[in-house]
């Protein structure tokens, strides 16, 4: 996918917010070229499952975590770990340099410790990302308005959605564990 077909079908309606990477700052990072252009054309700002984008809480400036938290003492692998967002938590969701551009969640409370893997590129977040606002919609539109919210989805709704993600990537549950996590999540709440 590419960066502006994803902004194309993420933005289906006015109320979407959408945010750009400071272009300057942008091509000043180690980051690789498909990278690059994906964060000049911008990210949604809000995603569900209650993910962020932006630098809004980061003073605006395309860091990494070593340059924005140069008064803690971060693990070395810090300065490949550009912060592209948030999840619900807290916890910044980076880019890996020192990984060809992979996505990964750090913990904000034990000195950015890798969490899990997101996925192996910007590519395949905006990919992931649409697939889980589809099975969102999906949901909502076959239970009502709430079904989502309310855990009205099926074992059956779950598993199309991981073949859904197996074929975007076989090795998701592995190299993007973040979603196969967050399906798991969701299958703990079917009543």
């Amino acid at each position: 996918m590419n960066p502006t077909d994803f902004k194309k079908l993420w933005m289906t309606d006015d109320s979407e917010r959408w945010v750009k990477f400071p272009i300057d700052q942008v091509e000043k990072s180690n980051l690789n070229e498909k990278t690059k252009e994906f964060l000049k054309v911008g990210f949604p700002e809000d995603a569900a499952p209650f993910l962020g984008f932006g630098l809004r809480s980061y003073d605006w400036q395309f860091n990494t975590i070593q340059a924005y938290y140069d008064d803690y003492d971060v693990d070395y692998k810090a300065k490949d770990y550009w912060i592209f967002g948030s999840d619900g938590s807290g916890n910044p969701i980076c880019i890996d340099a020192s990984e060809n551009d992979k996505l990964v969640l750090l913990d904000h409370e034990q000195e950015f410790e890798f969490i899990e893997n997101m996925n192996t590129s910007i590519s395949e977040l905006a990919s992931s990302l649409l697939l889980f606002r589809d099975f969102i919609k999906k949901i909502n539109n076959e239970f009502g308005e709430d079904g989502f919210f309310e855990s009205m989805f099926t074992e059956k709704h779950l598993t199309d959605l991981e073949n859904e993600f197996e074929e975007l990537n076989p090795n998701y549950y592995i190299e993007s564990s973040f979603w196969d996590t967050e399906i798991e999540n969701l299958r703990a709440e079917i009543k």
